[in-house]
Order: C-alpha cells, then structure tokens, then sequence
C-alpha cells in the first residue's frame, strides 16, 4: 500500500516529529531554538483555527498533485485531492483516515501515532518544545524543523513560514517530510482563508455500513 504509506508521510503529516539523519546530527550539539520566534509562531499557531485553502504536493520523484484542504483545531484535518485522484486524507481527533476511492472503506491509524498533535493539537506549541530541533530566522521567513527527541520516530519535518517578527505578520507556508525510508514529500498551502466556523461533520468520511455482529 505504497500510496497509503506516501499520504500518512504527508501527514502530516501532517506530519511532523522525527530526528535529523544522523550523518547530519552525529557529533552536533542541538541549537536552541529562537525564543522570540517560537514564541510568535507558537501565538500564531494557537490562535489559528478554522482554516481553509488550496494544496500543492510534490513527492521525490518530480509528481506533483492538488487538492483543497479543511483544518479545524484541535486534531481536525482534511485533504482532498483533485481529479484525476481520488485520495482523501482525514484526521478526525482520533484516527488518521486514508481512503482511496470515495465510499469505500478507508485505512485507519492511530493520530498519536503521527506528529499532528505536536502543533495541531489541544496543547501550545511551546508546551512540545522538546520536538524543535532548530529554529532559523531570516529576512522574511522562518524555518523550523521538528524531530523526535527519543528516536521512536526516524525521519524529519521542516515547517516554513512567512515571519516579520510578530505573531500577526506569521504565515504557515509548507512542510516538508521525509520518513525513515528516506521518502520525502512537500505539502506547499496556498489560498488560506479562515472561516468564521467548519462543522466537524466535514471531518466524517462516508464508507460502507458494518454489517451487525453475527449477521451475514
């Protein structure tokens, strides 16, 4: 199921814990992270709710796919992809939901066991600091890249962000994964726009009803 496997790197993707390979990491003390920029990014991600807009992706071979996208905090998450696809990618609070054609049973994984919660989740930012393994600012922009403090989670995330030094001027822009098998993919947002409201309905994929137990 490689293309189950290439949308669960997505997610996030969504997405988004993991170390540095380690012939990069070896030997190298951790940065501390800019304080003042976390600090902002992390006020700009909570406050950040309600969340809609469009989706490029690009896999390691070139392949580029599109699609429109929903997010909702805490844990709320959807991507659906244009023609001639027919993935849609769904975290509803609980499970991370891979289906590949519309109406028929989806795949389902745990959400904690993807890096969502880290920065889409009930808790701050700043509260998963330990996940930030570097934090560059520059003119207009920032980069952090988060990784697992444990190594549980091979692989790593690189978040970009439009940044000017406040919280108001802070934009999500792209991550960018890659999993323990060395498959990286960029998720690049466009078109944000917040919504007033996104019912949690929009978070349920419709599939085939489970027959009732014993029943055939």
């Amino acid at each position: 199921m490689k293309t189950c496997k290439t949308l669960l790197t997505v997610c996030f993707a969504l997405l988004l814990t993991h170390h540095e390979a380690s012939a990069q990491a070896a030997g190298k003390a951790e940065a501390k992270p800019n304080i003042e920029a976390l600090n902002h990014i992390s006020t700009y991600l909570d406050e950040l709710d309600n969340l809609a807009g469009t989706f490029l992706q690009i896999d390691q071979q070139g392949n580029s796919s599109t699609g429109q996208f929903l997010m909702k905090r805490p844990g709320l998450m959807r991507f659906d992809y244009d023609p001639p696809q027919k993935l849609k990618v769904v975290a509803d609070g609980k499970w991370l939901a891979v289906q590949e054609v519309p109406g028929e049973k989806a795949d389902r994984y745990p959400l904690s066991q993807t890096p969502l919660p880290i920065f889409w989740g009930k808790e701050s930012l700043t509260d998963k600091a330990q996940y930030i393994s570097k934090l560059d600012v520059f003119d207009s922009a920032a980069e952090m890249l988060l990784q697992d403090p444990a190594g549980d989670f091979p692989g790593y995330a690189r978040l970009t962000f439009n940044y000017q030094g406040t919280a108001e001027t802070t934009l999500l822009r792209s991550w960018h994964v890659v999993d323990a098998q060395g498959q990286a993919i960029t998720i690049i947002l466009n078109d944000l726009q917040k919504r007033e409201n996104i019912d949690k309905e929009d978070f349920e994929l419709v599939e085939p009803r489970r027959r009732p137990y014993g029943k055939f």
